[in-house]
Order: structure tokens, then C-alpha cells, then sequence
């Protein structure tokens, strides 16, 4: 529990994090940031979709026809850029995302990034923290399908040429933790390993090889996953050009030796329930208890979240909240708060996640007071003084 909890900044990787000094080098470094700030560059100057992977401590342009594939190796940013109703104001969302197998230097990249950006951009923009399978409801609401491929920069696996396709087996599943939000059609489509070890019962699997690509159908899987492996396979085609052939192989047929021959083997395959099993470890969910914390700067005692009562006018425009409902943490930004607690709000929610012992994986959102979205206004409803 973290009821009037404490720790020192100075005791953290965090000692600099917010000071002037640190302040002034990242509104340096933001304007010398050409991922953004370039002739004719369009970035946080009207609407669109921006992504950049981190490579080297340096953000490299991720192609469109790209867009919706990661690399579990790799951290990335990313930039969304909208209006709202018939205002020609933009609403910036910009979030970073870390793959669950990224290197730590990838990710304190991709997080020192979007503070630069967010500088840039004059502290408007709504933050996001995303851990890959822990997407939020708007991320995920950017691409028809999100696509985890395996490799990285950092582990010494290349990226290969969606134009030179490589033989490789991919997952199309739907987890039941989306089946009661919005999302309630999606699918997590995951690369695994090449092998019929990786098959189950309950779920659809993509074989790419290039000129012909399986889509191999469990006996027990859903329609949904069904159609999503075939756009899917439709999308890989369209950027080959219309070059592929698509077999569809079903379970009980037990036919097409052509799949089997690239697998290696034809062996036993996994019930739907111990592959919903496996699965299911990869896409845990917090318990959805809603708790709300005050953040203090104590007189020489470090910084303190102090667990308030959890009603609408504990809200003061003058702190910083942190809200935890469970399987999501914002940070809430008064308007009249610290300039450094703006800026650090990210971060502050890292510390209580670490320090009340919650997942690492749990998503972050940082929203300025009057700048709240849709899904933390929808986290607020049936709660104790709403």
C-alpha cells in the first residue's frame, strides 16, 4: 500500500529529471531535433499519424506501409495529431512504446524523446506511456491490426525488407481481454517460433513464405480471427504487388503437406485451452481498483503521494494526481502546477508504479487539466463522486 509513501528524487535515476538545467537542454534539443523541426516539416503542424523507431539514440522514420507492424527488440514514438468537432485547434497524443524485449537504452531513449517533443510542442500534447500486448484503446484505434514482429536493433536482429519477405509464422488471436471494451473485434497478431510446437486448437496461424502464404485454421478458432489473418494476408500481398499465392489449410483436413514440409515436423497440436493459456500469460490485467493520490514535495523528506479521498473535488488545479484504476495509471497536471511537474508527470507515475509494486508493464497516460481524453473521462465514470 502507498498510503503517505516517500522517496527522495536524488535516490533515483531521476535526480536531474525537471530541474532548469535539464529544462533548458531539452527545449534545446527539441529545436534541434530534425525527426520534427525541419524545412517544410509537417509534424505537430497539422493533422496525421507521425512514427519513429529508435536506432542508435537516434529516431529513424518508420515507413507507412509500415505502420501497425513493431519489433519486440525496439522502442519507437509516436505522434497523433487531430482536431476536435469544427475546431481547427490541434489535439496532439504522443506516445511511446516499448517493446517487451527492448534494451533499456532504446527505452530511456524513446521516453527522453517524447519530453523533448512534447517541449516542442509546448507541453499540449496528452502522453502515453504503451508496453507492447498492453496497448491502449486509442493506440490500437490508429492501425486496422497491430503486428509483433520478433528482433530488434539491440539484439543484433536485423529488420528485414517487407519487400524480401522471410519465412516466418505469426499468431492471430484474440484475447479475452478485449472482449468488453471497444476494441471488441480486435486481434493480437504475434510472430512465433517456426515450428508446429507453436500451433493450437483455438486460434489462426499466418506461414509466410514469401510466394505462398498458409492461413492454417484451428478447429476451435473464432471467425473474427479468421478474417483478420485474411486481411492481413491481403495487406502482405497488396505490398508485394499482388505477388503471393494464399492456401487455406484446415485443422481437422490434416491436408497440404506443403504447410508441414516449411514447419519441419507434423506433431501433435495444443488444446484451444492451453494455447488461450499460454496467450493469456503474455496480456495480464491489473484488478481495476480505482485509487487517487495527491503528489507533495515534502520540506526535505522527498516526494510524497498522499492517498486522498477519491471524489471529483479532490482534483486541485495547483498538484499533480496520480489516478490508478487498476490496469491503467494517469497523471492529472493541474494548470496552475509546477512547470517542472508538467514536464515530469511521466515520470512521477513511473515511481509509483515501481514503488507500489504494480506491474512494469502498466500503461501510462499524462493529461493536462481542461486537455482530458475521452478514455480518462470514461475511467472516471461510476466512481465515488461522479
Amino acid at each position: 500500500m502507498l498510503k503517505n509513501s516517500s522517496w527522495k528524487l536524488e535516490d533515483t535515476n531521476l535526480a536531474n529529471f525537471g530541474s532548469k538545467l535539464d529544462l533548458d537542454h531539452r527545449q534545446q534539443e527539441g529545436s534541434l531535433e530534425t525527426a520534427w523541426n525541419q524545412p517544410k516539416s509537417r509534424v505537430g503542424k497539422e493533422t496525421g499519424l507521425w512514427i519513429w523507431r529508435v536506432e542508435d539514440f537516434r529516431l529513424v522514420p518508420v515507413p507507412n506501409r509500415q505502420y501497425g507492424k513493431f519489433y519486440q527488440g525496439d522502442s519507437y514514438l509516436l505522434l497523433r495529431s487531430t482536431t476536435r468537432g469544427n475546431s481547427d485547434a490541434l489535439i496532439h497524443h504522443l506516445h511511446f512504446w516499448l517493446g517487451l524485449d527492448t534494451s533499456q537504452d532504446e527505452a530511456g531513449t524513446a521516453a527522453y524523446k517524447a519530453v523533448e517533443l512534447d517541449d516542442y510542442l509546448g507541453s499540449t500534447p496528452v502522453q502515453h506511456r504503451e508496453v507492447q500486448h498492453q496497448e491502449s484503446e486509442l493506440f490500437q484505434s490508429y492501425f486496422p491490426r497491430i503486428v509483433y514482429l520478433s528482433g530488434g536493433v539491440s539484439s543484433g536482429f536485423h529488420h528485414h525488407d517487407e519487400q524480401q519477405p522471410v519465412t516466418r509464422l505469426l499468431q492471430v488471436h484474440k484475447p479475452q481481454a478485449l472482449s468488453t471494451t471497444h476494441t471488441r473485434n480486435a486481434v493480437v497478431i504475434s510472430e512465433v517460433p517456426l515450428s508446429s510446437d507453436s500451433l493450437n486448437s483455438g486460434d489462426v496461424f499466418v506461414l509466410d513464405t514469401g510466394d505462398k502464404i498458409y492461413q492454417w485454421q484451428g478447429q476451435k478458432s473464432q471467425g473474427v480471427e479468421k478474417a483478420k489473418a485474411a486481411e492481413y494476408i491481403a495487406q502482405l500481398i497488396s505490398e508485394r504487388d499482388g505477388k503471393g499465392e494464399t492456401v487455406i489449410v484446415e485443422e481437422q483436413s490434416g491436408a497440404h503437406n506443403g504447410f508441414w514440409d516449411v514447419l519441419g515436423s507434423h506433431g501433435p497440436i495444443k488444446s484451444a485451452a492451453e494455447g488461450e493459456k499460454s496467450a493469456e500469460r503474455q496480456i495480464q490485467q491489473g484488478s481495476g481498483q480505482k485509487r487517487l493520490f495527491r503528489l507533495i514535495h515534502g520540506n526535505g523528506d522527498g516526494l510524497q503521494f498522499k492517498e486522498v479521498e477519491p471524489r471529483q473535488s479532490s482534483f486541485d488545479s495547483s498538484h499533480v494526481f496520480i489516478f490508478d484504476v487498476g490496469h491503467q495509471v494517469y497523471t492529472w497536471v493541474g494548470r496552475n502546477a509546477m512547470g517542472t511537474d508538467r514536464a515530469s508527470g511521466l515520470h512521477y507515475a513511473q515511481l509509483y508504479i515501481q514503488h507500489s509494486k504494480l506491474p512494469a508493464f502498466t500503461p501510462i497516460t499524462r493529461v493536462i487539466e481542461g486537455g482530458e481524453d475521452e478514455l480518462f473521462e470514461s475511467s472516471l465514470e461510476g466512481w465515488q463522486g461522479w
